[in-house]
């Protein structure tokens, strides 16, 4: 057992020490009045109340382990919202009511999203959107009706904001997040999934403002545990549609098509397999490509890891102190009632003496 003081230590002392002189100055009043035993055995009560009142305040206590449910896993998910996600060729079912029930490649990234976060429902998340910018949508949170909420959401970027991305253009955001995680909770479980077709349309531009600021793929792999590399798309590609912000318009519309700036016809976007997989074997996560056909792996493949690595339920905190006051909480109001008493039984003595002064 140890003391951990409830109060600051040195108030403490000066408490103990108070009482101390008070305790020794009513002694020696009892001493020179020749007091009876009753006065004497008040002075003892009120001694025991000091001692336990001190005895609190100096905090008993000892270390005891207490199982905590925690988890220890850190998820990021990156998600490309470029109008390319919204291509038409996803094989998977597209969203019941719609007007339009051609599925999109956003269709799928939602279940996958979906299944990530049923497999790990006691992580803390973070979502980083890829569009023309890269925008933390949700920093590190255990908020999962947010992270339900932000899939629930997902749309693709408005077409006239569009001017071009890459997945390198969300590397420096991503990596930043991670090395300070790393700083912070060096103990923690990383869980990278990034999801996306790979299409690349800034011109390298995002590629060469990470490789200026020191970023790579490679020094990203060194700091994670675990994920995936999720490809949304075929080789064919899709058509997309239009997309202004208003639910007219968009994926599972009637609304225009996005049309290709160089020949004036309907765009179609191809899964870039190169630039996913590049990415894939730079990091060391697996690159999974995404259909919604019947060939599609589970998503399991990507989800279901060493729960005994990458989770903790159950951690034992060593350091824990438990305050042992209940036993000195219990004879300190033991002594108080006993002084209380006393006071009463004192009280009626003086009131019938008084009483009996006053009769003729």
């Amino acid at each position: 057992m140890t003391l951990r003081p409830i109060i600051p230590g040195i108030l403490v002392v000066v408490i103990a020490v108070a009482m101390v002189l008070l305790l020794a100055w009513g002694w020696l009043r009892l001493q020179r009045d020749g007091a009876d035993s009753t006065a004497r055995r008040s002075w003892w009560r009120r001694a025991g109340i000091a001692v336990v009142a001190v005895a609190i305040a100096a905090g008993p206590s000892v270390r005891s382990s207490e199982s905590i449910s925690v988890s220890n896993v850190e998820v990021y998910l990156l998600v490309d919202r470029t109008g390319s996600m919204a291509a038409e060729d996803w094989a998977g079912p597209a969203p019941e009511g719609v007007e339009n029930p051609t599925a999109t490649r956003l269709d799928g990234a939602r279940a996958d999203l979906a299944s990530i976060r049923a497999a790990f429902p006691t992580a803390r998340y973070s979502i980083l959107a890829l569009d023309s910018t890269a925008a933390t949508e949700l920093p590190l949170s255990t908020d999962i009706n947010a992270v339900d909420a932000w899939i629930g959401t997902l749309t693709q970027e408005v077409t006239a904001r569009s001017t071009g991305s890459s997945l390198e253009l969300a590397l420096p955001s991503l990596s930043r997040m991670l090395a300070e995680s790393r700083q912070s909770d060096p103990q923690n479980i990383r869980l990278v999934y990034i999801l996306s077709d790979g299409e690349a349309t800034d011109e390298g531009q995002g590629a060469q403002e990470a490789s200026a600021q020191g970023w790579s793929w490679e020094s990203l792999g060194e700091v994670i545990d675990g994920g995936a590399v999720l490809g949304y798309g075929t080789a064919e590609g899709g058509q997309m549609r239009s997309y202004d912000g208003s639910p007219a318009t968009g994926e599972h519309t009637s609304a225009e098509p996005i049309l290709d700036s160089a020949t004036g016809q309907p765009g179609v976007s191809v899964i870039d397999e190169e630039a996913l997989k590049a990415v894939s074997q730079a990091t060391g996560l697996d690159y999974v490509h995404r259909t919604g056909g019947q060939d599609d792996a589970d998503p399991k493949t990507f989800t279901d890891l060493d729960i005994d690595a990458v989770l903790t339920d159950g951690r034992v905190s060593s350091g824990a102190r438990r305050f042992v006051v209940w036993p000195l909480g219990l004879i300190g109001a033991i002594l108080m009632i006993w002084e209380l008493m006393e006071l009463i039984r004192v009280d009626s003595r003086l009131r019938l003496l008084i009483s009996s002064g006053r009769k003729p």
